[in-house]
């Protein structure tokens, strides 16, 4: 926990809101810029006290319950919630990931043609792929809205006989699964990590040796109807949507 650079950042937050936008009387007779340390105590369901330490660099730890009132009630952007949550040493609740895809997202991954991409949730649900990955995994063209990556490789007999090392991979998939279900757990990502070991013994077993892995680039073979295809597969972090991925296919 940075407290010190937490405080400074809390207090600017404060200072910075005009009190007539979260209807408090505005006018000139107050001392200090922005709202009191009183107002934002009760709009964020804080202690007076507590908040005072807080902004003085004189806390050790504080609670995501804490940090999620206070961003409500400083009106804290998607940016400054992620920065008021690193400054406090405390992992970025799931509620408060971006989970929209946005226009440019959707236009970045069809710009990616003629090279295959798609985009995944922090759910690990594909999102939007361009048509060169339609081309490439034409079980896309079938399996329905926003599809789990997981259930593919483990339920669709067209993607074992087009992944050249289909249960080398399925490991592999499992240890970073594993290891994104630690940073962004909720009960979504519980529950499926659940069914999946009751369906699936491939996954339990991996699952169940409690490895992890980066996400990192590596050649993906595909058996094509057309002939052996063989790829840098790049898995790229999008900064503004934490969780999610970019999957690029660049021919090797």
């Amino acid at each position: 926990m940075k407290a010190a650079e937490l405080g400074d950042f809390l207090r600017s937050r404060r200072e910075r809101i005009d009190p007539t936008a979260v209807g408090l009387p505005g006018g000139t007779n107050r001392r200090t810029a922005g709202l009191r340390r009183e107002e934002v105590a009760v709009l964020a369901g804080v202690g007076v006290s507590w908040l005072t330490r807080l902004e003085q660099g004189r806390a050790n730890s504080v609670s995501a319950e804490v940090l999620g009132g206070l961003a409500n009630a400083l009106r804290l952007s998607g940016t400054e919630v992620a920065h008021l949550y690193t400054l406090a040493g405390v992992r970025l609740p799931t509620e408060a990931v971006d989970a929209t895809l946005t226009p440019a997202l959707q236009r970045l991954v069809d710009s990616l043609h003629p090279n295959p991409a798609y985009l995944l949730d922090h759910h690990w649900n594909l999102v939007a792929w361009n048509a060169a990955e339609e081309e490439l995994f034409p079980v896309l063209k079938t399996a329905g809205t926003n599809p789990n990556l997981l259930r593919l490789f483990l339920e669709h007999q067209e993607i074992r006989e087009f992944i050249d090392d289909w249960s080398t991979e399925v490991e592999r998939l499992t240890r970073q699964f594993r290891a994104h279900v630690t940073e962004f757990r909720d009960d979504h990502l519980d529950a499926l990590s659940t069914e999946l070991r009751a369906e699936h013994d491939v996954f339990a077993h991996a699952w169940d040796r409690h490895d992890v892995a980066p996400l990192a680039p590596k050649v993906r073979v595909i058996n094509h109807p057309s002939g052996q295809r063989s790829f840098d597969q790049h898995r790229l972090a999008l900064p503004d949507h934490p969780g999610w991925q970019l999957v690029l296919f660049v021919p090797d």
